[in-house]
């Protein structure tokens, strides 16, 4: 399995690349899956591409250069099906290539990293034997052909049975204790020691000699309580019992030493421990006591330390930001939340300053994940998954930075301004087409005027205040607008161009301002939009306010906003009376003002049914892959990367950064979770199994790109105690909240890690698959 390899070889499988050639034949060959790490014995089948080829895509196999490979390489057949051989070969390493049968000038190669497994003894039968010639039972775990037994080091003539069975011979001459260990051969794991004792069963030829005295109890330290969690700055009192020795004094280290690092807490000479008032994360630490009768046996707690309120602290950030932080959890548990909104309201805006496309998609996805405004980070990228615009149409970069301008700007103003904004916006003009709309002649333009009410404001059909739809006498839903009112309202929506020197006549090409009015280009017709009259003979300007207030006065627009952002930061299944309260806001921020963007988010981050610790099981959202990525950066302190350099593998999980493939954004805001029983989930449309398979693969890259950051490594040090270790994941990532399914799960599967490295990143690696984390609660 390629998660059983060591830390530094799967390093190497993710910085190493597939060498390929590009002939002037135009031929080229790759392979995959590449850079893979395979047992003893084990196979593998390789995949040869041939593109450009004009007779043939055929390939033949080499291994090292040696076609088809040898016994000591490992072999390759004719369908790139390659079997490692039965030890490691110089250096564990091989490479597989494929080479071109048209030009055989081309080829692509990946390197095969052969490795043992890591041995496990868990038994050993008998213990203890007479002198003379003996046999000994081995029993354990992951046991290769070649494994051997070692007596003190030696090996003994060891026959292989099975993965979890040897028996060793060999011939006892002298009274001893023995150590009894296992090892698959060169390079691999020895197993852990078992002591064997030696000639305590006598025999014939040392009749005349008394058995050597039975080997004294080893002594053994227990601390209790074993595990414990408390608040930062208590304390906890442990207490440890020294077996088989009458000397009962201990000396205590927290993690290892004597004197702990800052951040870890303190341990006085009776076992009192204090934990600190910041606690480093993880927040999970050892406490030992060293028996002083042989400075040697140790028996250890573990401790978590987390804020009573972290959970709910850390649901509200997740509901509020891009995902907590460290930082952001001390400081929230020091204000409390409704300080943080208010700070968050009064924060500057991160920058978004012109560049080209490249620019604009990495300063986009920092501003997500760094931008100290992350409320406002929040509220935009919802924002832009209602008023859409797309890389695939507008292909630079000043035609999309404008529109994350005017989102940030507004995020946290008015929502009749918001629309405004929106709709004189050149980069909004380009993408649907309002732009020099009647301008030319000819019809209007239809595009801008059926989606600013199809998904900007009002939707398809009539709510009810609680999100509800209206019916009619035969229970239909009620339509909000006709074909009538989209052509109407663009009538009353033309004569805008983009800007340019004189004003006068149409421009295009020009986003760094609004669009201006073009009067020429304007019918100036009365007309009728949503049942509300627009006079005739009024100017570009005094039309596009009569629509947009027609628009943003419509009853729908409370519930049908409300129902979209709640879904984009809290649930995707609010209970009418979350919509209810919400669009009541809306409505009426409690001082007159309708579409108080504030007001609203307010709502909707305090709403009793947002702050229930205890949802119902309904109650939630799916991460999308950004949402998803960002928050795990935040949590362990990754870096936040280029997104222009891995946004190609965003869009294999149906998330290409600033380019949804449709005015809906990336997923349908009405897509209902399939064989869910109705429920909403918009963000489950991107989620299909191979959607899932490149989220963990994105991860898994991850994790072994950076695996020496400081935080990974804080982790690595609990490795060789699995409580401690998922604790201390549970802590980071859950907050106190994994179910026990999932913990047993991962217990299970650390039992199959050579490492504490290994062990450390399976932790990390399950528990962010994991449901719990993957939706945010």
């Amino acid at each position: 399995m390629l998660r059983k390899i060591s830390l530094g070889l799967l390093l190497m499988l993710v910085l190493a690349a597939v060498s390929l050639s590009r002939p002037m034949s135009g031929i080229t060959v790759s392979i995959s899956p590449t850079n893979k790490a395979i047992t003893v014995g084990g196979d593998q089948t390789f995949t040869a591409t041939v593109s450009g080829s004009m007779t043939t895509t055929a390939v033949t196999w080499a291994v090292n250069g040696i076609a088809g490979g040898n016994s000591t390489l490992g072999t390759v057949d004719s369908t790139g099906h390659y079997k490692a051989p039965s030890t490691p070969p110089a250096g564990y390493t091989v490479t597989v290539s494929a080479t071109s049968v048209e030009d055989p000038t081309v080829s692509a190669s990946t390197t095969v990293y052969v490795i043992w497994y890591k041995p496990v003894m868990t038994g050993l039968n008998p213990s203890s034997i007479p002198l003379g010639a003996f046999s000994l039972s081995v029993t354990g775990s992951s046991f290769v052909p070649g494994a051997q037994v070692l007596w003190n080091g030696s090996a003994l003539q060891t026959t292989y049975n099975s993965s979890s069975s040897l028996t060793a011979t060999g011939n006892a001459t002298a009274n001893a204790s023995v150590q009894i260990s296992v090892t698959n051969g060169p390079g691999s794991f020895s197993s852990p020691v078992y002591i064997l004792v030696v000639g305590t069963g006598g025999s014939t030829t040392t009749t005349n000699n008394p058995p050597p005295p039975p080997p004294p109890s080893p002594i053994t330290v227990n601390v209790s309580p074993a595990t414990v969690t408390i608040a930062p700055g208590a304390s906890q009192q442990f207490q440890a019992t020294v077996l088989n020795t009458s000397n009962q004094s201990v000396s205590w280290l927290i993690n290892g030493k004597a004197v702990p690092d800052p951040g870890t807490g303190s341990v006085d000479p009776t076992g009192l421990y204090t934990a600190p008032a910041i606690p480093q994360v993880p927040g999970v630490y050892l406490v030992s006591a060293v028996s002083a009768a042989n400075g040697a046996s140790v028996g250890t707690a573990v401790v978590t330390v987390r804020d009573p309120q972290a959970y709910s602290y850390a649901r509200f950030l997740n509901q509020a930001t891009f995902g907590p932080t460290p930082q952001s959890m001390a400081h929230i548990s020091q204000i409390g939340i409704p300080a943080f909104i208010d700070e968050q309201f009064a924060m500057p805006e991160s920058p978004m300053p012109m560049g080209d496309i490249y620019a604009a998609t990495n300063q986009f996805y920092f501003n997500l994940g760094l931008g100290q405004d992350q409320l406002r980070q929040r509220v935009i990228y919802a924002l832009s998954e209602i008023f859409v615009i797309a890389r695939n149409k507008n292909v630079n970069g000043d035609e999309i930075i404008p529109w994350l301008q005017i989102l940030s700007k507004d995020a946290f103003g008015n929502y009749l301004t918001l629309l405004k904004d929106v709709a004189k916006d050149a980069s909004m003009g380009h993408y649907l087409d309002l732009a020099n709309s009647g301008v030319y002649g000819g019809a209007a333009n239809e595009n801008f005027p059926r989606e600013v009410m199809q998904l900007f404001s009002i939707g398809l059909e009539q709510m009810n205040i609680d999100g509800s739809y209206q019916l009619d006498a035969l229970g239909n839903p009620i339509p909000t607008y006709t074909q009538f009112d989209v052509q109407q309202l663009a009538k009353a929506l033309t004569g805008w161009t983009y800007d340019n020197a004189t004003h006068t006549v149409p421009n295009g090409g020009y986003y760094a301002g609004p669009m201006v009015p073009y009067p020429a280009g304007h019918n100036t017709q009365s007309k009728t939009v949503l049942g509300v009259t627009i006079p005739a003979n009024q100017s570009v300007q005094q039309d596009f306010d009569s629509a947009m207030n027609i628009i943003f006065n419509h009853p729908n627009v409370g519930p049908f906003i409300a129902t979209r952002l709640i879904r984009a930061l809290v649930t995707s299944n609010p209970s009418p009376a979350y919509i209810t309260a919400v669009a009541q806001k809306f409505n009426d921020n409690g001082s007159g003002v309708r579409g108080d963007m504030q007001a609203v988010i307010r709502e909707i981050l305090t709403n009793p049914e947002a702050r229930n610790d205890n949802p119902p099981p309904t109650f939630g959202r799916l991460r999308t892959p950004v949402q998803f990525l960002l928050a795990f950066d935040r949590q362990m302190n990754y870096p936040v990367a280029t997104a222009s350099g891995f946004n190609y593998l965003m869009y294999g999980m149906d998330e290409g950064i600033l380019d949804p493939p449709s005015v809906f954004g990336h997923y349908s805001p009405l897509f209902r979770i399939p064989q869910g029983g109705g429920l909403f989930g918009p963000e489950f449309q991107i989620f299909a199994s191979s959607d899932a398979v490149n989220r963990a693969n994105f991860l898994y890259g991850m994790l072994y790109q950076y695996p020496s950051q400081p935080l990974i490594n804080a982790f690595i040090n609990l490795g060789g105690n699995p409580t401690a270790l998922i604790n201390a994941v549970d802590n980071a990532l859950l907050y106190g909240q994994m179910l026990s399914t999932t913990r047993t799960a991962i217990q299970n599967s650390l039992a199959a890690m050579p490492d504490n490295n290994q062990r450390a990143i399976e932790a990390i690696y399950l528990t962010s698959l994991s449901a719990e984390y993957q939706v945010q609660h």
